[in-house]
């Protein structure tokens, strides 16, 4: 069975990157279920600044994306890398 797409979506308030991601994010998504409508994702959206260890981590990266915690981008989404990423789960 194929490995569910588990995205986890690291903002933060007042971000114009993260707008700009989170636009770019639910365009991913959308081609997603229209190309694979039978793969199940799930999508986290964690505020970095409200997580000590995610701001230590992530905070100089913000936005960032996760894939099954692993970081596939940040500063901005490459919405066809991600795509063919969650694609081949």
């Amino acid at each position: 069975m194929a490995q569910k797409a588990e995205l986890t979506f690291i903002t933060r308030q007042g971000c114009h990157l993260c707008e700009e991601a989170s636009n770019d994010l639910a365009r991913l998504l959308a081609r997603f279920t229209e190309l694979h409508p039978d793969k199940p994702y799930t999508v986290e959206v964690l505020e970095v600044d409200s997580d000590p260890d995610l701001a230590i981590k992530y905070s100089e990266e913000v936005p960032v994306l996760l894939l099954n915690g692993e970081q596939v981008s940040f500063f901005r989404i490459d919405v066809e890398r991600v795509l063919g990423r969650m694609a081949s789960l």
